[in-house]
């Protein structure tokens, strides 16, 4: 794998341990807020959240927890959270994995970008470069994969996985990586997108409360362990049109 020479912005979060970790994976998250309030957020210890790097619409990185030069510190982004593969179980993944964040309202409904694609697989190649486990297509995760038991719905629908997983592992096959979000509460969340205020502060507000909305019901419809996602039926949101800011 080519490696990445651009270093990213340092962005120095206090969410973290101060301890390195062997990393085994990498879990991509999208952000709900834009670039400005998620480098708000994670510079806030009160909110005790921060991935190591962030990956703006444009493409330009910051890196809020060290991981770029071989060491990873230990981020708070993948909270209680597990995964298992073959025989192999792995439980709090804050203990063996880099923590990506792209930047993205709700991935489950809006597109990422190209240009966040094309930083995403420069960071790969690099990281893989630093740790060899990063060197195996399996290694990459979503956060709805970890902890999508407690709700967590991203990267999401919208999210390439068979285009990332080309682009940083051609010679392996592409790990299956399914979307928690069901059907029907996509169907309904799209619905936002038309009535979602166009700028911040009314944007950040706006699209945190539904993710709150997104994980409060992903976890119901995952803790229903009789029914599948897609059996769910369509959910009546009642929508009204925000004051824009």
């Amino acid at each position: 794998m080519a490696v990445q020479s651009r270093r990213p912005q340092i962005v120095h979060s206090p969410n973290y341990d101060a301890r390195p970790i062997a990393v085994r994976f990498l879990v991509i998250h999208y952000t709900a807020v834009d670039r400005t309030r998620t480098l708000q957020i994670f510079a806030d210890p009160a909110r005790k959240v921060a991935a190591h790097l962030v990956i703006d619409g444009d493409g330009s990185l910051d890196e809020c927890v060290p991981c770029w030069d071989g060491v990873a510190l230990r981020a708070w982004h993948a909270g209680q959270s597990r995964w298992s593969a073959g025989d192999d179980r792995w439980e709090t993944l804050n203990d063996t994995s880099i923590g990506v964040e792209l930047v993205n309202f709700n991935g489950n409904v809006l597109d990422f970008t190209d240009a966040q694609y094309e930083t995403l697989a420069q960071v790969i190649r690099h990281l893989a470069g630093q740790y060899p486990a990063l060197r195996a297509a399996d290694s990459l995760l979503g956060h709805e994969q970890v902890a999508g038991f407690r709700g967590k719905a991203d990267p999401g629908w919208c999210f390439d996985w068979p285009r990332v997983f080309a682009a940083c592992y051609p010679d392996q096959p592409a790990p299956v990586r399914l979307p928690v979000c069901p059907p029907a509460l996509r169907a309904a969340l799209a619905r936002f997108v038309e009535i979602a205020p166009d700028a911040a502060p009314a944007a950040n507000a706006f699209w945190e409360r539904v993710s709150l909305l997104t994980e409060t019901a992903v976890a119901l419809a995952v803790s229903d362990g009789h029914m599948a996602p897609s059996h769910l039926k369509m959910i009546d949101l009642p929508i009204t049109k925000p004051d824009r800011a």
